[in-house]
Formats: C-alpha cells, structure tokens, sequence
C-alpha cells in the first residue's frame, strides 16, 4: 500500500508552528504570573520612604497584560487614585523611587528565567 499524506507537509508544519508560538506564550504568562506578586512585595518592603499614611506603599501594584497577541508584560504601578506617585519616582533626583529599582533588580532574573525556557 502507497504511502498517503492525511494534511500536506506545509499544513502540519503550519500547524505545529502555531502551536509551538502558543506553548512560549502561555509559558512566559505563568512565568509573568509567577513574577508579579514577587515584584509587588519587594517594591513594597523596600520602598525608601518614611510612610505617613501608607497609602502609598498599599498602593504599590503589579499586573501581567496581554500587550498583543505576542506580548506580555508586567506592569509597576501606584494605585490610580495616588497622585503623587509620579512625585515620589522623579523628585529629588528619584531617590524616592522604588519602580526603576524594582526594574533594575528583577529583569536580569526575568530574562534569565525566559532565556531557560529555550535552553536544554
């Protein structure tokens, strides 16, 4: 008996592709997911400022987006309803500031925990 293809080589490959690209993306969400809370406490145990009320600190937030149907990011924040947020992260030479800290510390690990993903 002849050997017959059931979907054309070009179809199974297309198909694996599409899955392979899913596979990465759910992969690194659980990786952002994983992330963020991490991210949320080290910001908040480590925020320079002498609290008044704390409402600042509380408000210290992370978030992982779907930025597009390829891209997730891990968003810092202060709550929407903290203006001075802005204040604290630029004034005085940013010496308040704890979001680029934040960055500066987490994303060599973040990367290094995506770049695992596709070694081995």
């Amino acid at each position: 008996m002849p050997f017959k293809w059931e979907v054309t080589p070009e179809q199974a490959f297309g198909d694996l592709m599409e899955q392979y690209g899913d596979d990465i993306h759910a992969a690194i969400k659980q990786l952002a997911n994983r992330y963020a809370p991490e991210i949320e406490a080290w910001m908040k145990s480590n925020a320079k400022w002498t609290d008044r009320t704390g409402n600042a600190r509380q408000s210290l937030s992370t978030e992982v987006e779907e930025l597009s149907s390829i891209a997730i990011g891990i968003v810092l924040g202060y709550g929407n309803d903290l203006d001075y947020g802005i204040f604290l992260e630029l004034s005085n030479g940013g010496v308040w500031a704890i979001i680029g800290p934040a960055l500066d510390y987490f994303a060599p690990k973040v990367w290094a925990d995506v770049q695992a993903l596709f070694s081995g």
